[in-house]
């Protein structure tokens, strides 16, 4: 049976956390392994989950990182520890993303119906019970890595598509080690996707109905916060320099990238009063995103 090594990466959410990894080790069919990857939280995580699970067998590591280095770090970290263990397949997913009863049951049916495929994944459904969305995408235009949400309808069935997150992925063993691991640079924001860009080699995604995670975020697009807007900015703009140069339509694509965000800022009037430390985020995070200055920036993190 093939072996899957489950990374968890969590900040200032202990409660959460302890929820997906309850989730993960009550399984039918559990991963072998499961690396908690804390990015340096002050809310007394690491107090709560050792005192709620053992962390000293094998299965289960929990690994504190000196700072915040974001999730694209955090994933970074724990994919690099999952390769040190013999597993096939690595789950990625943050602290928020409890799997749905089943879960990894249908990813190892997937696994052996689908030998060829190297990278699935699982529905995400909100609260309500509605699919979330914007964590399967299909992209629309080749040339600037445009993309359009899966739409709901098409959950119904096991499906193909080109763009996933880091919310319910299993990538196999293969692949990580091709492509490498995730760009933790970029801090937050898009290194899932530029990921799932270099991951694109192999094939596309299979998504699987019968597989489900709960997402319990508060997110929403709706939600504006400037050093948050930054790293949109910045990622955005340097993955696609990455992947496609900086020719006519990319340089076409950043220009109006950057101008829907600054017309966003007076068409929404949620946005009004935020307006100068945004139109500082933008700006800034254009000209980083352009000269590929990445990393954690002072200037941009959490208040």
């Amino acid at each position: 049976m093939a072996k899957i090594a489950c990374v968890i990466v969590t900040y200032n959410r202990k409660q959460l956390l302890g929820e997906a990894l309850e989730s993960a080790l009550n399984q039918e069919a559990a991963p072998e392994t499961i690396f908690v990857i804390d990015n340096a939280s002050t809310d007394g995580t690491e107090g709560y989950i050792n005192q709620r699970f053992d962390f000293d067998n094998q299965r289960l590591h929990y690994v504190r990182c000196a700072q915040n280095l974001g999730g694209s770090a955090g994933f970074a970290t724990g994919m690099r520890l999952a390769l040190q263990t013999d597993c096939d397949w690595i789950s990625i997913s943050d602290d928020d993303a409890l799997f749905e009863p089943g879960y990894f049951k249908a990813m190892r049916a997937g696994i052996a119906d689908h030998p060829q495929q190297q990278v699935f994944s699982g529905s995400v459904l909100l609260p309500d019970g509605t699919h979330d969305m914007m964590h399967r995408e299909l992209i629309t235009n080749p040339a600037t890595l445009t993309v359009k949400p899966v739409s709901e309808a098409t959950y119904a069935q096991d499906f193909m598509y080109d763009i996933f997150s880091f919310v319910g992925v299993l990538m196999s063993r293969q692949v990580v080690e091709d492509i490498g691991l995730p760009e933790q640079d970029y801090f937050i924001r898009f290194d899932d996707f530029e990921y799932a860009v270099r991951a694109l080699k192999y094939g596309r995604f299979m998504n699987l109905s019968a597989a489900k995670v709960l997402h319990k975020t508060t997110y929403t697009r709706a939600s504006i916060a400037p050093w948050k807007e930054y790293y949109v900015m910045r990622n955005r703009i340097a993955l696609l320099l990455k992947h496609r140069g900086a020719n006519r339509v990319t340089r076409w694509y950043c220009r109006r990238f950057l101008a829907r965000k600054l017309l966003a800022i007076l068409l929404f009037r949620n946005r009004w009063g935020q307006a100068r430390p945004l139109i500082k985020a933008y700006v800034t995070g254009y000209r980083d995103g352009w000269h590929a200055r990445l990393g954690r920036q002072l200037a941009f993190l959490p208040s």
